[in-house]
């Protein structure tokens, strides 16, 4: 009887316990590098995962799914309410901490109490196994689906916090030493005029006019060069939403040798301005031939982008082009630059022979030429770490990709009946067994001749065998086998019912 007794009430009882429902997605990580590998070392911010053991991952990504912060932002977007436990627990501690609010522990406690839903396995050393548990199989799916996306969300941001923290930084310093190479060219300027004033007698109109000229071409060459890299700047920033590298594009050969024809006009002009005057017909001629093929160069570059890029939107192939061509033009500028400091140290050498001018002229070159330095450094990585924050933001949301999408649990995993059964059966073998062990250890009748010569120390003369007939049991031993039977019946039927029921 307690063999089919147990495993009918185990049954029966798991019909009147709350279901349990399950929900669960799979999340693949992937290493996967976008960058080219000198940008990628050069701000090197990523965090990698594949240096631990599966056991300390594992545990490092439980720890950081399960942490407060993200279960606090799951029960802020499903906004899960108090449960009426958690309540009475609430009040029950507010006696025992009455300088702790009834908010701070209602939430504290409903973090724990969700916390102990939620479970994360690694499968392997790259697939995140998240699962959620509940007693609604929606409210199991939604949690599963939300902290997946908070864990998402969360490691996009992680993984973009210190590039964001670099170009802050970037863009600070370049404030910084845009100020100081203005100040220094200032200088040298102002330095430049006062020579001139001084240092110039009347005979001497003709290289005064050319150093004039000279100096003040080099100054607007100085303020076109920052113009252009704050254009080129700005140009790198409006293609990130492309994911194109302006910078990494190859010129073809016809533009790169158009490009060295503009490059060799640069020496023609300062030989030029050893022997004649800059409004000479010569070099007026020479500048216009720059031009003309600066216009050419130009036009062979939009038709480039033009045939490398058709897919492209219009205004997209505009800002290739003027990105190529703003480029090259600050290559050009720089080498004029250069070529004509070089023809104002040799006007300067015929106009003055001071050793303190030669001293200072050549101290605040230097200092204009490494502050020049240090902000085109600093433009550069303004523009990698700009290209680094859209390539990791591309890399980090490609990183984490959700392969199994967390589905509806139509079945609960708790209670489960077959294991309550099997478990049922074991207790009734155990109850009827132990019963039946009690019995015979606590029945004292004699059940062997032997038995009753030991005890009485007489001789048995004959035995009268016991004759069982189909009705000879007791009325007591019938009653607790129809008891039995009603009982089983009992519960079979009430196991039908709650099962048609349900269903």
């Amino acid at each position: 009887m307690p063999v089919m007794i147990v495993p009918l009430t185990a049954i029966l009882a798991t019909f009147f316990l709350s279901p349990v429902y399950e929900s669960s997605t799979s999340i693949l990580m992937n290493e996967a590098s976008i960058l080219p590998p000198a940008i990628d070392r050069g701000l090197e911010t990523r965090q990698s995962y594949r240096r631990q053991s599966v056991s300390d991952l594992r545990n490092l990504l439980s720890n950081q799914i399960k942490s407060t912060k993200y279960i606090k932002s799951l029960v802020a977007k499903l906004d899960i309410p108090l449960p009426e436990g958690i309540k009475t627990k609430v009040a029950e501690k507010a006696i025992a901490l009455p300088n702790v609010s009834e908010a701070e522990l209602s939430e504290n406690l409903l973090v724990e109490s969700i916390r102990k839903l939620i479970d994360v396995q690694m499968s392997g050393s790259n697939l995140i196994i998240l699962s959620a548990r509940s007693s609604s199989p929606t409210m199991a799916r939604s949690m599963t689906l939300t902290l997946a996306e908070i864990f998402l969300e969360e490691s996009l941001a992680q993984e973009l916090a210190g590039i964001q923290g670099s170009i802050s930084f970037t863009e600070e310093q370049l404030t910084v030493y845009r100020e100081k190479l203005y100040n220094a060219q200032n200088k040298l300027k102002q330095f430049r005029q006062n020579l001139i004033v001084s240092s110039i007698d009347e005979d001497t109109t003709t290289l005064n006019y050319n150093l004039n000229s000279i100096i003040s071409i080099v100054e607007a060459l100085d303020i076109n060069i920052s113009e252009a890299e704050r254009l080129k700047t700005d140009i790198t920033l409006s293609l990130q939403p492309y994911q194109i590298e302006p910078s990494l594009i190859n010129i073809p050969d016809n533009i790169e040798k158009i490009k060295n024809y503009l490059m060799n006009t640069i020496p023609r002009l300062a030989e030029l301005l050893g022997r004649y005057s800059w409004r000479d017909a010569k070099i007026m001629d020479l500048n216009q031939e720059a031009r003309n093929i600066a216009a050419n160069l130009n036009n062979e570059i939009e038709l480039f982008i033009v045939k490398a890029y058709p897919d492209l939107p219009p205004e997209v192939q505009t800002d290739l082009s003027r990105f190529l061509i703003v480029g090259i033009n600050i290559q050009f500028m720089q080498a004029k630059i250069m070529s004509l400091e070089k023809s104002i140290g040799k006007i300067k050498s015929l106009l003055t022979r001071d050793p303190d001018v030669e001293v200072t002229l050549d101290r605040l070159q230097s200092e204009v030429s490494r502050y020049r330095d240090l902000y085109n450094t600093l433009v550069q990585f303004s523009q990698n770490a700009a290209i680094k924050q859209s390539a990791m933001d591309v890399e980090a949301k490609s990183k984490y990709m959700i392969v199994k999408p967390a589905a509806m649990p139509f079945a609960p995993i708790s209670p489960n009946r077959m294991k309550m059964a099997v478990m049922g059966l074991i207790l009734g073998l155990m109850i009827g067994g132990g019963v039946i062990l009690i019995l015979v250890m606590l029945d004292d009748s004699f059940k062997k001749v032997e038995e009753v010569e030991d005890y009485l120390k007489l001789s048995v003369i004959a035995t009268i065998p016991r004759i069982i007939s189909p009705f000879s049991n007791t009325k007591k031993d019938r009653g607790l086998v129809y008891a039995g039977t009603s009982i089983c019946i009992i519960l079979i039927a009430a196991i039908l019912y709650m099962k048609f029921r349900n269903s």
